[in-house]
């Protein structure tokens, strides 16, 4: 049998429900409830309510398009970067800087992971982001407040309706209640999204914590260099001193001209030169460390209290896992930083459906405290409120496209994340196998070096060449002494490098 209800009536159904208001009659079409009962009237709002609430639905959101997945950059070519996919193994423990074996670089990182102030911004910065994703997860919750009041009121005298003062006391106490129902998944997004911006916050931490090792470990190594070059120096200045004693006696003698004389003490001049400016430097270095250290800066000598042992470099394996480099921080941070992005975007799309709000009051009032106790005095509501965008000028689909473009870039920015690790991881295994074939070489040289010399001081002490060709093949030596040093702090801070650039820890 055809149902006789239409639009129209239905339209109609809360007018026809008000307008009888006397005693019941003929029953309503739509509810089968007499005019003018408070049941028929609720059934007719909630009627037209949830009318207007599906076609609020079905206007606003109906042109939204879910956002796309991130995508995952192309891997390098393994053998050109010695990369493979093995197991993410780590090559070094966690405290890496312990492989170098030597104490004070261990003193050193710990104190600037303690009071670094870098990394201090950086704990208060997730302390903040760990704040506003509770802020976020309160919003979901149920909201409880209370309240309670007392009043006195005395009404005029003189009025028609009174025969002379009158006074009341009026006493309440209650709560109030509010919870927005997550229909459509836009508080929980929200949420989501403050939860990954945790992540954001844990990750660049650890970002900064590698870094500021790192820096820590080549500062420390760039100094010990300086320390080992400045030995060497002083020991050459010590020997061109007794030279030039030797060669003045020799000269007084007629044994030697007063111009070998002088350009011994031209090399020597030279050699001090060089040790002034490497303690310039030194000391640089360690206004440097004492900075990431979280220490003010001292004026102390290049190689004071520095043990001068020989530089230990780890061994890092041949082959490194890809998987390591989805471990390292500043990609969990890029990673993170999209996902949160995500989260927004799924927000921003559920901002086009209605909102259902509950809200209510239960409490009791009364003109005393014995009233406040009474069954009879307690009030209550409920509260059930359904909105939603209508016409709002453009505003939530500019919204939209805001938190879509913020995706794309974030997408960029883990995509040229992993491409830097890339880069990073390869030029610090191309450093590293380049300065093992420069050491190589360079100890191949100080050894001729060292030959040349002895060959041109017994030349010189048989009276074949002049002193100057022992000159040059000194200057030969102590560069190729000073070059190696170099290598090796070089491969050292190369292996910090490579370290950094695969995260670790």
């Amino acid at each position: 049998m055809r149902s006789t209800r239409n639009p129209q009536n239905e339209r109609r159904h809360v007018t026809l429900h008000a307008a009888h208001t006397g005693a019941a009659s003929t029953p309503c079409h739509l509810c089968a409830q007499p005019f003018g009962g408070a049941r028929a009237f609720a059934c007719a709002l909630l009627s037209q309510s949830l009318s207007a609430g599906l076609f609020m639905f079905l206007f606003a959101g109906c042109s939204t398009l879910p956002p796309e997945p991130l995508r995952q950059p192309p891997p390098p070519d393994s053998a050109m970067l010695v990369v493979t996919n093995a197991l993410p193994e780590r090559p070094l423990p966690q405290d890496w800087w312990t492989a170098f074996r030597d104490p004070e670089l261990d003193r050193l990182v710990i104190l600037a992971l303690a009071e670094n102030r870098d990394l201090q911004k950086a704990g208060a910065r997730l302390e903040a982001a760990q704040a506003r994703a509770r802020l976020a997860g309160a919003e979901a919750a149920l909201q409880v407040t209370g309240s309670a009041s007392a009043s006195r009121l005395r009404t005029s005298g003189n009025t028609a309706a009174a025969s002379g003062p009158d006074y009341q006391t009026r006493l309440n106490a209650g709560l109030q209640f509010a919870y927005e129902a997550d229909l459509w998944g836009r508080i929980g997004a929200m949420r989501e999204s403050a939860l990954k911006n945790v992540e954001l916050s844990v990750a660049d931490q650890a970002a900064a914590a590698i870094a500021i090792a790192a820096e820590v470990a080549k500062a420390h190594m760039s100094r010990l260099a300086v320390c080992r070059e400045l030995v060497v120096l002083e020991r050459q200045i010590a020997a061109f001193a007794e030279t030039v004693s030797l060669l003045t006696a020799r000269s007084d003698a007629g044994f030697a001209t007063d111009l070998d004389v002088e350009r011994v003490r031209i090399e020597k001049a030279a050699r001090e030169l060089d040790a002034a400016r490497l303690r310039e430097r030194g000391q640089a270095l360690a206004n440097a460390l004492s900075l990431l250290c979280g220490q003010a800066a001292a004026n102390t000598a290049a190689s004071a209290n520095l043990p001068l042992a020989d530089a230990v470099t780890p061994e890092i394996p041949a082959s490194l896992s890809l998987a390591l480099l989805e471990c390292r921080p500043d990609v969990a941070a890029k990673r993170a930083k999209w996902e949160a992005s995500f989260q927004r975007v799924e927000a921003a799309r559920a901002d086009f459906h209605p909102t259902l709000r509950l809200s209510g009051t239960f409490g009791t009032e009364g003109q005393s405290a014995d009233d406040l106790l009474d069954w009879q005095s307690h009030l209550w509501s409920l509260v059930a409120g359904l909105t939603g965008p209508l016409l709002d000028g453009g505003r939530l689909q500019a919204n939209l496209a805001l938190e879509r473009a913020g995706l794309r870039e974030a997408a960029a920015d883990y995509e040229a994340a992993v491409l830097t690790a890339y880069r990073e991881v390869a030029d610090a295994l191309n450093a590293l196998s380049g300065i093992t074939d420069q050491q190589q070489s360079a100890e191949l040289l100080r050894m001729a070096a060292s030959r040349a010399l002895a060959l041109s001081r017994e030349r010189y002490d048989k009276g074949f060449v002049t002193y100057l060709e022992v000159i040059e093949s000194d200057r030969v030596h102590l560069a190729a002494e000073r070059t190696l040093v170099q290598l090796q702090a070089s491969r050292q801070t190369a292996t910090v490098d490579l370290i950094r650039a695969l995260g670790i820890p």
